[in-house]
């Protein structure tokens, strides 16, 4: 389980993540199997490798580096639902999702009620990947970011979001692999921003780790 964070946070492509992250595997109702990450090759005296994630939803395994489509509210933004079955499978088939795209509705109490992300969207066969931020939309800013809670540029403005309100809209959408909330801040900040930085995550991810209410694989990566 340690390499499927890291395949996941670094070959899958979303090359922001903060590397003091954690990783968990949900699966939704009536799916069953879990996750699962072998090497297939290593490359000669480098830290490079290509394997296969078997997920618990998706009906073939994901050879990695694999691609992770953007999405918004959990649709791909470039190609219709009805359409998205006619990209290749199974490279099409693992979906990055922002939970904060839903601030501005449906509430995480009509999701949960729903069944999450897989019964809503009816996406019964794709894998989520829930990450806080994304690359165009909701964007970190570590300006504003304190000890409560990271901030985000949003659709819905400036927004503070504290481990408790980001756990909670992990379980209502129950995705099947999600990062813990990191304080990510940009490459020319000082020493004692990055280390602030990494305190504040070590911690955040200590709380995502108590509050989860699900009992599941999970892994971490660090600095």
């Amino acid at each position: 389980m340690e390499i499927v964070a890291l395949e996941t946070g670094f070959y899958l492509g979303h090359s922001y993540h903060n590397k003091n992250s954690l990783c968990r595997e949900q699966q939704p109702p009536g799916k069953r199997g879990s996750m699962k990450f072998a090497v297939k090759a290593w490359s000669n005296g480098g830290k490079a490798r290509t394997g296969v994630l078997y997920l618990g939803t998706c009906p073939s395994p994901l050879e990695t580096p694999a691609l992770l489509l953007s999405t918004r509210k959990g649709l791909p933004h470039f190609i219709s639902p009805d359409l998205l079955p006619s990209l290749p499978h199974p490279d099409s088939f693992l979906l990055q999702v922002s939970p904060l795209h839903f601030l501005e509705g449906p509430s995480v109490t009509t999701i949960s009620n729903i069944g999450g992300l897989h019964q809503m969207l009816r996406l019964h066969d794709y894998a989520f990947a829930a990450v806080a931020r994304d690359s165009i939309q909701c964007l970190p800013e570590s300006d504003s970011t304190n000890k409560l809670g990271a901030s985000f540029e949003t659709p819905c403005g400036r927004r503070l979001i504290k481990p408790a309100e980001y756990l909670q809209m992990i379980s209502s959408m129950r995705p099947n692999i999600w990062a813990a909330l990191a304080d990510e801040v940009p490459a020319w900040v000082s020493d004692k921003r990055n280390k602030t930085s990494v305190d504040r995550t070590i911690k955040w991810l200590d709380e995502c780790i108590e509050l989860s209410p699900v009992k599941t694989y999970m892994c971490s990566f660090w600095l």
